[in-house]
């Protein structure tokens, strides 16, 4: 008996099961791009013993790839309990939000009881699938694995989507946690787990966290994540959130924040709050509450006597003191079987505002202590422990050293691999500029104009969108010129295209406005303009600076177009990925097995490159070359597609050099064959270009397929590999996330400034 993909399936036939559900083919359909990728199981397999059928590789991958879950649209939920708990929670709806497209089950093992009233396909596997398939060394305590669809109360919102429908997010924002930044899956999970304990509304992830259906996060929320509605935005989304249902926002933060003074939450606070819908903030754990955080949110603190150690008796005494004193009583739950809870009154102790708070961020605390922290007690009596997540590492660190904090990651060791020139000096060189970049905007300009702020964040000039937006929310920003390394001119090009400016007035605009600002401060005569940037996408960007030869000459140019036969100097400018943002489907990576074409482009041949690479090509069956672009209107998305199947994407140059193509390749996990002269590509200076992708010249386009087929197949899943692991610094967020495509190009300027003498 074979199974499909030419893959055997074993002839051992384990003691007969009830089949329900025997679909030919189980099948899911991504939730944002709706196509279906049928999954290898024929409806004849019962038993899988082999670690190399497709089924279990596809299993083993939704356990570990976060792109290839939401891709797929499907999670493997490991453990009979949770997967219990979620099912008893759905017979309590009266509209399903999970499908459970297959429950796995040990050869030696009865079929549950608790499954009969379900319809769903069962099979058994042996000890080596389970091992492999959940990850665990000791399988014998694994009662049952499953794969579920991502639950519809979980929603993924575009970060273009402008007009989302925030009523459909939550049945009732009435009680929204936030979650800013929390990276650690252990801690994301218990906070899940604790909000739905509770019977909080919903929660919302802003961009930096980390996967709620990551196996470890499932773990810690024991089914959560299936239950609580969850969405996952950027800070736009959010505030249309707060507008639409005058949200009051609340954040946890640190007392010892010597920036910030918190509130204490007091009865009164917590009283005057009770009727109001609520958010709560909470901050990741290594750096906290980010600056849009805490300018948006009412801060405050809950402090608290004792030693860190007595924490879990802390709680207690503290809801008991609440109890002492005619506060509002905290209950702690009873073993929680979240699977059945039941929504408590309002005038549930359980729902009182300031005990749901006060316990979240207990848990927050607890969790950090479990799964990241490492806390030793000094001879010293330690300060009051505040309501914030990252608040015991702070614990640590003098007040002055705060910033000097590293932002922890579970894959740390990880990040500073040999995709980069010099790992330990960009990992030292990156925490300094953290710590010390700082950089003037000039206020002038009406930003309704073309000043200040951005045209928009879509399209392929996004990043300069992007760049203007995030320079105004990140940590760099000084309104004190005499702390600034550099100073931005904030004029956009892409603001002045969008109204109809001609080349030539932009050119003049620019002029004028830097004339102006070297007329009104002192400080580019300091330099000559040499610790000054500016910043634009816009093919005709470039150019508009050319009425002032200073700025060509000495300001640092933080371009799109980093090509030489425009005046682009690589040891001063700084090359600015285009980046077409939002990227209409998910992240590609660790899905090798699915790219069986070995090259692909399709696009305008307005380059002599592309014309020679379309007639020479166009016609081969190996590489597929397209003479224009893929028309809408043979299938949706069908050219984005086309990258998750493709081993090697072309990136040969346009009518400029630069295109967003290169970074389009490395989102959707193809690596990149750059075929162009003189581009100086993206971050070259910090990444090693050739350890993720294919560098060629123009003259390489009549040998292409032939050096792409010589690529050993090794060396492609090491490029691969490195693509996904790079794939972070080419995706711009607001707000801006530690190593994303703002920071590294903050990284560019922080090395371009040490070169400026005074």
């Amino acid at each position: 008996m074979q199974c499909t993909n030419i893959i055997p399936v074993p002839t051992i036939h384990p003691k007969k099961l009830k089949l329900r559900n025997s679909n030919s083919q189980l099948s899911v359909t991504h939730p944002q791009s709706n196509f279906e990728v049928q999954l290898p199981l024929p409806s004849h397999v019962k038993f899988i013993s082999s670690t190399s059928n497709p089924f279990v590789k596809h299993c083993h991958k939704l356990r570990q790839s976060s792109s290839y879950r939401h891709s797929h649209g499907s999670v493997l939920v490991v453990g009979a309990t949770p997967i219990r708990e979620i099912c008893e929670f759905q017979k309590s709806l009266l509209e399903k939000t999970v499908m459970m497209d297959c429950l796995l089950l040990p050869d030696n093992c009865e079929i549950p009881e608790w499954i009969d009233d379900l319809s769903v396909r069962i099979v058994q596997v042996s000890s080596a699938v389970i091992k492999k398939v959940s990850g665990m060394q000791s399988t014998e305590s694994i009662e049952a694995m499953a794969v579920m669809r991502i639950p519809t109360s979980f929603s993924d919102i575009n970060a273009d989507a402008k007009e989302a429908n925030c009523r459909a997010w939550f049945p009732s924002p009435h009680r929204v946690l936030v979650l800013d930044g929390v990276q650690d899956p252990g801690n994301l999970g218990t906070l899940l787990r604790s909000a739905t304990a509770f019977g909080w509304n919903g929660a919302f992830l802003l961009p930096g966290c980390c996967d709620p259906f990551n196996e470890k996060a499932l773990r810690a929320s024991r089914g959560a994540s299936f239950q609580l509605p969850i969405v996952s935005g950027t800070w736009n989304h959010l505030e249309s959130l707060i507008t639409e249902f005058q949200i009051k926002m609340l954040a946890g933060h640190p007392e010892t924040d010597k920036y910030s003074k918190p509130f204490h939450l007091s009865q009164k606070l917590a009283d005057s709050l009770a009727k109001l819908p609520l958010s709560l903030v909470l901050g990741s754990e290594g750096s906290g509450l980010s600056e849009q955080s805490r300018r948006h949110c009412e801060l405050v603190t809950i402090p608290m006597a004792g030693e860190f150690e007595s924490l879990n008796v802390s709680v207690a005494a503290a809801q008991n003191r609440s109890k002492q004193r005619s506060f509002i009583t905290v209950h702690t739950a009873p073993p929680m079987s979240l699977g059945k809870l039941s929504p408590a009154p309002p005038s549930s102790p359980m729902f009182s505002l300031r005990g749901s708070l006060i316990t979240l961020a207990f848990f927050t605390l607890l969790s950090l202590a479990y799964f990241s922290v490492n806390f030793s007690v000094s001879s010293a009596p330690p300060p009051p422990v505040s309501a914030t997540v990252n608040n015991a590492v702070r614990q640590q660190t003098a007040p002055g050293d705060l910033n000097q904090l590293p932002e922890e990651n579970e894959n740390e060791n990880e990040e500073f691999s040999d995709i980069y020139h010099s790992p330990e000096v960009f990992r030292l060189n990156y925490a300094e500029m953290e710590r010390k970049f700082k950089v003037y905007i000039y206020p002038d300009g009406d930003p309704k104009t073309f000043y200040q702020t951005p045209r928009k964040l879509t399209g392929k000039y996004s990043s300069e969108g992007y760049f203007f937006q995030n320079i105004r929310e990140g940590r760099f920003r000084t309104e004190d010129p005499d702390q600034a390394h550099l100073f931005f001119i904030p004029i956009s090009c892409h603001k002045m295209r969008g109204k109809g400016t001609s080349y030539e007035n932009m050119t003049i605009i620019v002029q004028n406005y830097v004339e102006s600002l070297i007329a009104k401060y002192p400080y580019w005569n300091r330099t000559l303009g040499a610790d000054h940037f500016f910043v634009t996408c816009h093919d005709v960007g470039v150019r508009a600076t050319e009425g002032l030869p200073l700025l060509v000459k000495n300001s640092i140019r933080v371009v799109c177009s980093p090509s030489y036969d425009v005046g682009f100097i690589p040891h001063k400018d700084v090359a600015l990925p285009q980046v077409l943002q939002p990227f209409a489907l998910p992240a590609g990576g660790n899905d090798v097995e699915n790219r069986t074409t070995l090259g692909f482009w399709a696009g305008h041949r307005n380059s002599k490159i592309r014309v020679i690479l379309a007639r020479v090509w166009e016609n081969d069956t190996e590489l597929y070359i397209l003479n224009n672009r893929i028309s809408r209107a043979e299938g949706n998305l069908l050219y984005q597609k086309k990258f998750y199947t493709t081993k090697f994407c072309i990136c040969p140059g346009g009518s400029q050099v630069n295109s967003a193509r290169p970074t389009d390749s490395i989102h959707y996990g193809c690596i990149p064959v750059i075929l162009s002269n003189y581009y100086d590509l993206p971050f070259n200076d910090i990444l090693d270009w050739r350890k993720f992708a294919v560098i060629l010249t123009e003259k390489d386009v009549y040998q292409l397929k032939h050096i792409l087929k010589a690529i050993p197949y090794s060396d492609f899943l090491t490029l691969h590999k490195n693509l996904v692991k790079v794939q972070k610094h080419f995706q711009w967020n607001s707000p801006p996330i530690k190593y994303d495509a703002f920071h590294m190009v903050m990284y560019d300027l922080w090395l371009r400034h040490h070169v400026i003498k005074y």
